[in-house]
C-alpha cells in the first residue's frame, strides 16, 4: 500500500533537498507509528491469550489524567479514576519499540502509580540509561529471549513479560 501511494511521488522527483528530506521523514515517521502500534496490539492480544479479561484485569488506551493516555493501566480506568481504590492494587504498562528518549513519555501517563513499568523489544539499553529510567521510576518489561543483549549487570533487574503477567494477575486474585 505504501509503495502504491508513495512511488509515483519519488519518481515524479523533488525540486530540492529540503522537499525530499521532508517527504522520506514522513514516510520513516509513519512506519514507526505503525510498528509501534502493532506491539500494542500484539501485547493486548497476548494479555488475551493469557485469559486476562479488557476491561476488568486490564484497559487499552485507558484515560489516567486530562490528555493522558497509558498504553494499559491495570484493573482498569474506572478503578484508576476511584480515589478510594488502593494506590498498591493499581499498575501500568506502557510499550515503545525502543525507548531511547521517549521512555520519559512514560513517566508521566499515570500520577496515581509511582512504579511505571515499560515493556519493549529494543535489544539492549546502556547502563547510565538504564539507571536513570530506574531513577525515575520505570520497571523495564523485556520478552526473555531478548534479557542475554543486555549488559549483565543490568539483566537481573530486568523483568519479563511473563513475570509482569504473573503481577497483574496478583492484583485481582480469583
Amino acid at each position: 500500500m505504501e509503495e502504491a501511494i508513495e512511488l509515483p511521488v519519488i519518481r515524479g522527483g523533488f525540486d530540492n533537498m529540503g522537499d525530499f528530506i521532508t517527504q522520506a521523514q514522513s514516510i520513516l515517521q509513519r512506519r514507526k507509528s505503525r510498528a509501534g502500534r502493532s506491539l500494542e496490539l500484539n501485547v493486548r492480544a497476548l494479555f488475551l491469550e493469557e485469559n486476562l479479561r479488557e476491561g476488568q484485569d486490564f484497559q487499552y488506551q485507558p484515560e489516567s489524567e486530562l490528555r493522558k493516555r497509558p498504553d494499559f493501566l491495570f484493573p482498569n480506568e474506572e478503578r484508576y479514576k476511584d480515589g478510594s481504590y488502593p494506590q498498591d492494587r493499581l499498575m501500568m504498562l506502557g510499550v515503545k519499540t525502543t525507548v531511547r528518549d521517549r521512555w520519559r513519555q512514560v513517566v508521566t501517563e499515570a500520577d496515581r502509580i509511582d512504579r511505571k513499568h515499560l515493556l519493549t523489544v529494543q535489544e539492549g539499553v546502556s547502563e547510565n540509561q538504564f539507571k536513570e529510567m530506574q531513577g525515575k521510576g520505570i520497571q523495564l518489561v523485556v520478552p526473555r529471549p531478548l534479557i542475554a543483549r543486555y549488559p549483565r549487570r543490568i539483566q537481573p533487574s530486568l523483568q519479563t513479560v511473563e513475570s509482569f503477567i504473573a503481577d497483574v494477575r496478583l492484583l485481582n486474585p480469583g
